[in-house]
């Protein structure tokens, strides 16, 4: 806990700190020739763990765009494997959220990612500032490694 406190930068690879835990299948097409996933594809799964999170909180005006992704490769993961990708969001701001995830392959971390996501008025491409209702909703579903609560 007190790595977690000291750094926010710091990515935890147990998957019980996580609170939030999405479910995937390797499938064949998301592999090279020798079964190893590409990189293309882990990068989809952490996208697809952060939609299902913030889905429920965008419009057809307003939502989160990622601004900046950074991905930190671990290990290799191969086909056939069930994926668990754990995910939180370690900082929300006025206008953007931070979200620290790993990917786990039979409870061992494979590669952990950091992402920002700007709010913003997608149809005019500004960046917008998060209203106290999501804001609310994020810091009393998501927020922080579950032994942060």
């Amino acid at each position: 806990m007190g790595q977690i406190m000291k750094n926010k930068r710091y990515i935890p690879k147990d998957l019980s700190m996580y609170k939030n835990i999405f479910y995937e299948n390797v499938r064949w097409g998301d592999t090279d020739g020798y079964n190893h996933v590409n990189n293309v594809s882990i990068s989809r799964y952490f996208e697809s763990a952060r939609v299902n999170i913030i889905r429920n909180l965008e419009t057809e005006i307003y939502g989160f765009v990622i601004v900046n992704f950074n991905i930190n490769y671990i290990a290799q993961i191969f086909y056939p494997s069930k994926i668990e990708i754990g995910s939180y969001i370690s900082r929300i701001g006025n206008s953007s959220i931070e979200f620290n995830q790993a990917i786990f392959v039979n409870k061992q971390c494979k590669a952990t990612a950091l992402s920002i996501l700007a709010y913003a008025n997608v149809k005019e491409s500004k960046s917008k500032k998060i209203s106290n209702d999501i804001i609310k909703i994020l810091q009393d579903i998501y927020y922080g490694a579950s032994d942060e609560t």
